[in-house]
């Protein structure tokens, strides 16, 4: 009986160790993707899609930080051993300066109700920051919140590279990204970008060129689970110049503007699946042909509009357009419901097909620039 006694005891003991030790999970979790969305993809694009990538991870490194204690020195030491993970601790870690991300170091907080990293005065660039040079690859963040003050011109994550040599590999999950006053999350010139279960939300409080999220120049992305909605002043989010997009799951709600842009050139082979868009003030779903870089001249050109798209499942109601679209080729509605105030789809010069969709408005074909509706403004 001892020996079973002392069997059992330590057994608990073991069994409590085991549980204290997988409460929090550093590695990440892959997304599910719907075999729906592979099936379409492969009818509609063969293999010519391309999915994003996962970061790898150095698990066996850990260095924990307290909320009185340096985030930046961490990820240094981290960095220079060759990778590792970065545990925050439960509390609120104030940001009085930019904390810059490098290769291979994984930031994992205790939860995103639990580890808060908040805009301090000084800040006055982003909460996490990348700059062009150098290039960084495999970073993961996760089970953490960042929160804004809503000052400045500041946002919580910003991320530039550079054509000739991209960052890559980044990936955002259980991540909440709240009242930055400039873009809650803003990526430039990288590729493999993956943000899972995710809240990007009442960003963009310093001016309607402000979203909760916006990519620029970016290629192969996976947005799944996200809510990216109440943006202050600009975009739930913006797709310029990028390529090989799936969106899963998404939400949208309540814009002073539009709810989604996807505009310029190299922009294309988008997949939007069970996206909500609901609320908006203007146009749910935004595709111009703009040149990003002239954008006050108005340009006929496919090369500056989105090209391959394919809209499966999606909800656009209650916005005041549903979908605006111009010189979009190549495109399809699948499965999918609109029901709108004014048009539900205006399309000018597109080659979209609708396939089991339901219209409830109605949809606009225009064969000229003359035709286009004057209460929807060429540039917005």
């Amino acid at each position: 009986m001892k020996f079973l006694k002392y069997t059992l005891i330590v057994g608990t003991l073991v069994v409590m160790l085991f549980t204290s030790c997988t409460e929090r999970n550093d590695a990440f979790s892959k997304v599910i993707i719907e075999p729906e969305v592979d099936s379409i993809m492969t009818a509609k694009w063969n293999s010519d899609f391309q999915h994003a990538e996962y970061p790898q991870q150095w698990l066996d490194n850990v260095i924990t930080v307290k909320s009185t204690e340096s985030i930046q020195n961490a990820i240094d030491k981290a960095s220079e051993a060759g990778g590792g993970v970065v545990i925050l601790k439960e509390g609120t870690h104030i940001l009085d300066g930019s904390i810059t991300l490098k290769s291979n170091v994984t930031i994992v907080g205790e939860g995103r109700g639990k580890t808060i990293l908040l805009q301090g005065a000084k800040l006055d660039k982003a909460a996490f920051n990348v700059e062009a040079k150098p290039t960084i690859t495999d970073v993961l963040i996760k089970d953490l919140t960042l929160k804004g003050t809503r000052s400045g011109k500041v946002n919580g994550i910003l991320i530039r590279g550079r054509n000739e040599d991209r960052h890559k590999r980044i990936m955002l999950q259980n991540v909440d990204v709240t009242d930055w006053s400039a873009q809650g999350v803003h990526i430039k010139r990288t590729n493999h970008i993956i943000m899972d279960n995710c809240n990007f939300q009442y960003n963009g409080s310093a001016g309607g060129l402000y979203h909760n999220c916006y990519f620029l120049y970016n290629k192969n992305i996976l947005q799944s689970d996200l809510n990216m909605s109440y943006p202050v002043k600009g975009k739930g989010c913006k797709y310029t110049s990028c390529e090989y997009v799936l969106a899963q799951r998404c939400t949208i709600k309540n814009t002073h503007g539009n709810g989604i842009q996807a505009d310029h050139e190299q922009a294309g082979y988008v997949f939007f699946h069970k996206y909500h868009i609901s609320g908006c003030e203007r146009v749910a779903m935004w595709f111009p042909c703009e040149d990003y870089y002239d954008k006050f001249t108005y340009k006929e050109d496919p090369k500056y509009a989105p090209q391959y798209i394919i809209l499966n499942r999606c909800e656009i109601v209650d916005n005041t357009w549903g979908a605006m679209w111009r010189l979009v080729n190549d495109s399809y509605v699948i499965n999918s419901h609109f029901s709108n105030k004014k048009v539900d789809m205006g399309l000018l010069k597109c080659d979209v097909r609708m396939e089991k969709s339901s219209f409830e408005k109605g949809n606009q074909i225009y064969e000229d620039i003359s035709e286009w509706p004057e209460d929807v403004k060429i540039l917005w």
